[in-house]
């Protein structure tokens, strides 16, 4: 019973941030899930849904029985038609809130946040980069 005097190892918590360090925002802010530069994520999630797309269509549904094989690639050609609709319309979306929208210009570089005068970018549904309540 070795296991209950075993030293755990603990996490040591990172360093604190050093006073008036800036961190460096982008220099244009994103409108929608096209502008550039495009996020790891989206890649991945392309590439999910035509493996997942390949292995539907031409591994799992031709292994099904005949008489099922036609409801299934109905069924499952709809399913992926619809996330493809859906996910197009996600990235084609501007996500910021009307106020930041109607005064944010998006040619504009993004301001620096300075973590010496506020903790968060946005506290109080206020956001400090955009000077605009959310």
């Amino acid at each position: 019973m070795g296991f209950c005097t075993k030293k755990w190892r603990r996490v040591i918590p990172e360093a604190p941030a050093k006073e008036g360090k800036q961190i460096l925002a982008p220099r244009r802010s994103r409108v929608n899930g096209w502008s550039k530069p495009l996020h790891s994520f989206q890649a991945a999630a392309w590439i999910m849904f035509l493996v997942l797309a390949f292995a539907s269509f031409f591994i799992f549904i031709p292994l099904l029985p005949q008489e099922w094989k036609y409801i299934a690639y109905i069924v499952t050609g709809g399913l992926f038609f619809f996330h493809f609709i859906v996910h197009l319309i996600a990235m084609s979306l501007d996500p910021a809130e009307d106020s930041v929208r109607l005064k944010k210009s998006y040619t504009e570089p993004l301001p620096t946040f300075d973590r010496s005068k506020h903790a968060h970018v946005i506290q109080n549904q206020y956001c400090h980069l955009c000077q605009v309540p959310v």
